[in-house]
């Protein structure tokens, strides 16, 4: 028996030898067929689909719009195309308020954008297209059109900008007309002369007070110990006194009936060396001497309303509300000194519009 299995042994190494590669490959190729599952094979159709894909395109446009738009004022439409004619999803991203509608692709001004041709001139943002499966990105522009402020303005608000050119541009009563407005570039730092008393401390402190509270754009007035590191002095005292004090301006005031009195010189229309005198502790006659030496002529504002920037003023008069709007306008950073009357109005308008 043993000598009968030997033979037979070596036919079948040798058959397998021989025919191994194509029984291999018949195997693999079968195997591989049965294991293929349906979900293997609607993976694979989708990638093919997906690699025959086309992307959609954004069709490039600048936007105009007009400045100080409101809210939701519509901007434009971004136009797209997608030749697989897929369903399109448009997003944008952008450093100021701008929406998109998602499914139309329409911008529009958001709640927080506040468009100022002054300021920016244009915006640029990114808007996205995606046809559920390519995104396409563009970088896009908005142009802010320069318009006319004050047609924007109420009745109230024209005559606000009315009142600031009479006390700006030193229309009023007694007072001589400038054609350009004069401010402080720098901190005003009042040196007190004279002999002051405790109760007339008081007052400069409380008045100096009263205008920092209006100003809110860096500009403010102190009082300075030391005379040299000052630019602004006021002296305390009679009239009589003041002769010996300031000749020049003694021989302004002397039997005028006046009870205070400023001057203050300007170099390229901003107001510097300020003096001022005042006669009594009164809180109304110095806050009237330093709104002249701020750069604010006389008031028209006195027959029922009592200004206190009428040339005649009593306890009674005191700031008027319009008053403490038009001080912190001639000391806002964006009305520069030097400016005419029709130049200033259009910053003003600006100003006012931006604020709404």
């Amino acid at each position: 028996m043993k000598k009968l299995l030997y033979p037979l042994l070596f036919l079948i190494i040798v058959s397998c030898s021989t025919d191994s590669t194509d029984s291999f490959n018949d195997t693999v190729l079968e195997n591989t067929d049965s294991e293929m599952t349906p979900e293997d094979t609607a993976d694979n159709q989708e990638t093919e689909s997906q690699n025959q894909n086309t992307a959609p395109v954004l069709n490039l446009q600048s936007y105009p719009i007009n400045e100080h738009a409101s809210p939701a004022t519509s901007i434009g439409f971004v136009q797209a195309n997608d030749l697989d004619g897929d369903e399109l999803t448009y997003s944008i991203s952008s450093e100021v308020d701008i929406e998109i509608n998602e499914t139309t692709g329409e911008l529009t001004v958001g709640p927080d954008l506040q468009l100022d041709f002054e300021t920016m001139s244009n915006i640029e943002f990114m808007v996205s297209v995606f046809d559920g499966a390519t995104i396409t990105e563009e970088n896009f522009e908005l142009i802010i059109e320069d318009i006319d402020e004050t047609t924007l303005l109420t009745t109230e608000q024209t005559e606000l900008i009315s009142y600031f050119q009479h006390l700006v541009y030193w229309k009023g009563h007694a007072n001589t007309p400038v054609e350009r407005n004069q401010k402080w570039a720098s901190t005003m730092k009042i040196y007190l002369h004279g002999t002051i008393s405790n109760e007339f401390a008081a007052t400069v402190d409380d008045v100096m007070a009263e205008y920092n509270e209006i100003f809110n754009d860096g500009f403010s007035i102190v009082t300075e110990e030391n005379e040299s590191e000052s630019n602004a002095s006021v002296f305390f005292g009679s009239e009589s006194e003041l002769e010996n004090v300031w000749p020049d301006m003694f021989e302004i005031v002397k039997d005028g009936g006046y009870s205070g009195y400023a001057i203050t010189p300007s170099n390229a229309h901003q107001l510097s060396n300020s003096r001022i005198w005042i006669s009594n502790p009164a809180a109304v006659l110095f806050k009237h001497e330093l709104g002249h030496a701020l750069g604010f002529g006389h008031s028209n504002k006195c027959q029922s309303e009592n200004s206190f920037l009428c040339s005649q003023i009593s306890t009674d008069n005191d700031f008027l509300p319009e008053e403490l709007s038009i001080i912190r306008y001639a000391y806002h950073h964006r009305l520069q000194e030097g400016l005419t009357e029709e130049e200033a109005e259009a910053v003003l308008a600006d100003i006012i519009v931006n604020e709404q």
